[in-house]
């Protein structure tokens, strides 16, 4: 998307260059997440997607790498009422309340789209593991690592820069290292509703992509075409962090944000081999993160030949690999060249799932062509059958089966007979005629309480936290 940040990006460079002058590098022990690897430089396909144009950024011209810690599963967003100096507020334009509801709404839907990315590796043995990109969650104001502000009159859509403490990381691979906790987000509210500025066409597409455009920052990316522009508006079209208003995370984004998480390390390429180059070395490329190493001998390494595909990227040809996900659709690939799927093709999966004891489930993904295995903790998932005005039975499909007392609400009984309805099995429950909690019964404070017989009486107020499993029966007065 095109947020004209290049003024803002020298200014943040510049900034970072004389922080690191100034200060002495501390070395602290962490996983290496600056690639041992290079790239070739982008070759634009104009008004298209080309096989061979840039992935991703996670430089900023060729000096600092930085981002969010990869220890860090969760981000916590928080609005802010008013910018950084305290002068604009959200309404400031004279928009009404319910229209910036609209506008943080559609912020925060878009920077959560985040939640729905899974990265995949595989073992020697073709077992698949999925890694979660990141959780991203509404914080508080005295609880969140992510500021977004109201701004005006500045010459971008939204900027995101670190502002916590740095944790420093040296230089890694000609790379200076850092890990930020604590960011923010400038956004320029005149562009996210109708006015003289926009159309409702615009609008509708910085709502869409701008918060998970920002939050790839966040992640380490950097914008693709800040820094690697071929000075032709030839923009890439296949990248969230591009500048054409991309309003999905892509694989491409995603093999960039898996570096940065730890997920891709310099042990977990897939090499394909391009053969002996002009300058008398082969050129490896890795079919998972794109990177390139240049080596005089292929002792020691496992690979492919590129190209063996023969340029055919149907699920049918055996050449397609799954990678990544998005909530129920599977991104996917070619093995053996740098072929990636765009987003709109993504396949939906299709799971048959096996539980294999010891609280394992093993899942099975049977669309032709994208097969992989994967294993999961079980958790199980019951079915109810009434067995008596005081119990039922709980089964899970992966054998377990047990007796429990019914549970229901004081709603659910009717007239003076004392039956009610379990919220589990739907069977008629036996209260009695009790109308208020008997002295000596277990209960709660909002005045849920537990039978002689075991069955469980809950008060609206207690029903989300007993389905958590975290609500508490206690006896006599509570401490």
């Amino acid at each position: 998307m095109k947020f004209n940040k290049r003024f803002i990006a020298f200014i943040t460079t510049l900034a970072m260059i004389v922080n690191f002058l100034m200060l002495s590098t501390i070395q602290i022990f962490a996983h290496d997440t600056v690639l041992d690897v290079e790239y070739d430089d982008c070759v634009y396909a104009e008004n298209n997607d080309g096989i061979n144009e840039i992935w991703y950024f996670l430089d900023r011209n060729d000096v600092v790498c930085f981002h969010i810690s990869d220890e860090e599963t969760t981000i916590k967003y928080y609005f802010e009422e008013s910018s950084p100096n305290g002068v604009y507020t959200w309404t400031a334009d004279d928009i009404s309340d319910e229209v910036v509801q609209e506008i943080q709404d559609a912020y925060a839907n878009s920077m959560k789209k985040w939640n729905n990315v899974y990265f995949y590796s595989y073992n020697d043995d073709g077992v698949l593991t999925k890694h979660k990109i990141i959780n991203v969650v509404e914080g508080t104001a005295l609880d969140h690592n992510l500021s977004i502000y109201p701004v005006s009159g500045s010459d971008y859509v939204a900027a995101t820069n670190y502002i916590g403490d740095e944790e420093d990381l040296g230089k890694e691979n000609d790379l200076f290292h850092s890990h930020y906790g604590e960011w923010e987000m400038r956004v320029e509210v005149k562009y996210f509703y109708t006015n003289a500025s926009t159309t409702a066409a615009s609008v509708t597409n910085y709502r869409e992509g701008t918060g998970a455009h920002e939050l790839g920052h966040v992640l380490g990316l950097f914008d693709v075409d800040t820094e690697c522009d071929s000075g032709n508006g030839q923009y890439h079209h296949d990248v969230l962090m591009g500048y054409t208003g991309c309003p999905d995370i892509t694989y491409k984004d995603i093999a960039g944000a898996a570096i940065t998480r730890g997920f891709h390390t310099d042990n977990d390429h897939k090499w394909l081999n391009c053969g002996m180059q002009s300058n008398g070395k082969y050129k490896l490329v890795c079919s998972i993160c794109n990177g390139v190493k240049n080596v005089s001998s292929l002792s020691g390494y496992t690979y492919n030949t590129y190209g063996v595909c023969g340029n055919n990227h149907s699920l049918s040809s055996g050449n397609m690999m799954a990678v990544a996900s998005y909530g129920n659709k599977d991104y996917y690939k070619c093995e053996y060249c740098r072929y990636v799927a765009p987003f709109d093709s993504n396949v939906t999966q299709n799971y048959t799932k096996t539980y294999q004891g010891n609280n394992i489930d093993k899942y099975v993904n049977t669309v032709s062509g994208l097969e992989y295995t994967f294993y999961q903790e079980h958790t199980h998932s019951y079915h109810y059958a009434w067995k008596s005005e005081g119990r039922h039975t709980a089964s899970c499909d992966c054998g377990l089966s047990r007796t429990e007392s019914h549970t229901a609400v004081p709603g659910s009984f009717g007239g003076p007979t004392g039956y009610g309805i379990c919220m589990f099995c739907h069977g008629r429950v036996s209260m009695g005629t009790l109308l208020s909690v008997p002295e000596g019964l277990a209960h709660t404070d909002n005045g849920s309480y537990i039978l002689p017989n075991g069955t469980i009486i809950l008060v609206e107020d207690d029903v989300e936290a007993y389905l958590a499993g975290t609500l508490e029966f206690y006896y006599g007065e509570k401490e």
